[in-house]
């Protein structure tokens, strides 16, 4: 159908009646009526649009050994997301969630996914750290911001778009060789870490806090990922005061077992970040994780109000307590992502969000939270945790603590 627009125009002349001249007038101000509605509807209707979602892609290791610490991860960012009502702003958040199975080309290949097909606007991932390594460079090249999962290499936050809001793993693997001797009194020890890019670049951090406190590495393994059987790599170890090792998922149950029993629990003394023997993984290695002593950044027993407020919601939410930090850490990343949209003033091209995330100052579950702008990674504090028996299963002791540590850039 065809508008009709209203012409007007004015009659002159003193024969006109006055009626004549009234009801022209009258015609003439509902024509201006008519057109004025006309040309507000367009501006009404795209004002009344909806505003396009806020697309954050994850990319994490969701089958595989690392699954279930994974899925953690993720709960505690939906969680977050849940209690925003999955907006910030006048932006509906909307996730998008990929499966890299550990795999780094799967990773290379998803990520590209992500960027180019969904249009997402920030992707919080990977959780590996070789996947992380394997996506580094074209994060780099599109700009795309990125949150990786839990703690890095320093290398897989080179790009001033890549962050990581977990710990610097050189730089935890370094806190815990200075900590073995200073504290701990060991002066020899043994490396048994997974081989890959995290559980080799934390012993790195190791050996180079333990060597230069005046220890010495007796030997150095690094196991495949998947190994069925670690017997065989501790019942091998040369004798030393101590065992660090750096693994995660299924390999550290292994590990960990394999230690209690083959005999070895107390002839090598189990230290490690907490990984190895994380909260979530503590009911499967049961009482062969006893006296175990590693690092950490959180533990869910932290009694500061924003963590005793984050228990009490994650369990209302999931019907269970959460037993390592991997959920914990989800929902700093879902405040991250809050803060950063809201300090950029809703805009989300890589620029602004880049920007928000440099401005990030929060109070979270794990304390207080900031990135360093230098090297991405957050100022923690680190906690040194024993393994004990708190009423017939085994739990985290804190020991020890160093706070508000610079992040490292090696």
């Amino acid at each position: 159908m065809e508008a009709v627009v209203p012409i007007c125009s004015s009659s002159r002349g003193s024969g006109m009646s006055k009626v004549a001249k009234s009801s022209t007038r009258r015609k003439w101000l509902q024509s201006m009526a008519t057109l004025a509605l006309c040309v507000a509807m367009p501006a009404a209707q795209a004002q009344a649009q909806p505003t396009a979602p806020l697309k954050i892609g994850v990319l994490g290791s969701f089958t595989g050994g690392a699954a279930d610490i994974n899925k953690g991860e993720l709960d505690g960012l939906k969680l977050k997301l849940k209690q925003i009502g999955y907006q910030i702003g006048d932006r509906q958040v909307e996730l998008i969630v990929e499966d890299d199975g550990g795999d780094p080309g799967a990773g290379v290949t998803k990520m590209q996914k992500l960027v180019e097909r969904d249009k997402v606007d920030m992707v919080v991932g990977p959780f590996l750290g070789h996947v992380v390594a394997a996506t580094q460079e074209y994060v780099g090249k599109s700009g795309i911001p990125q949150l990786a999962m839990v703690g890095q290499i320093p290398e897989n936050a080179k790009h001033p778009n890549s962050f990581v809001p977990g710990w610097n793993a050189v730089q935890l693997g370094r806190q815990m060789g200075q900590y073995a001797v200073n504290k701990l009194g060991y002066k020899t020890a043994v490396v048994i870490s997974s081989k890959f890019a995290y559980g080799e670049r934390v012993s790195e951090g190791f050996i180079d806090g333990f060597q230069k406190a005046g220890g010495k590495i007796e030997r150095e393994v690094y196991v495949p990922l998947g190994t069925a059987d670690w017997g065989p790599f501790i019942t091998g170890a040369p004798k030393a005061d101590s065992v660090f090792a750096a693994t995660l998922g299924a390999d550290a149950i292994k590990l960990v077992k394999a230690r209690h029993e083959y005999g070895q629990r107390d002839r090598l003394p189990l230290i490690g970040v907490i990984s190895t023997v994380d909260g979530m993984l503590l009911p499967a290695m049961g009482s062969a994780a006893y006296g175990a002593v590693a690092v950490t950044h959180y533990l869910p027993e932290l009694d500061i109000p924003e963590n005793r407020q984050f228990i009490e919601d994650f369990k209302k939410e999931y019907g269970k307590t959460p037993i390592g930090y991997y959920e914990a850490l989800g929902y700093t990343i879902g405040q991250i992502i809050e803060s950063a949209v809201t300090s950029s003033a809703g805009k989300t091209d890589p620029a602004s969000l880049v920007a928000g995330l440099n401005k990030v100052d929060l109070k979270t579950p794990q304390g207080n939270f900031r990135f360093d702008p230098q090297t991405r990674f957050p100022y923690m504090d680190y906690y040194f945790v024993k393994v004990v028996d708190k009423a017939g299963k085994p739990n985290f002791e804190i020991i020890d603590v160093n706070r508000d540590v610079k992040p490292e850039n090696n």
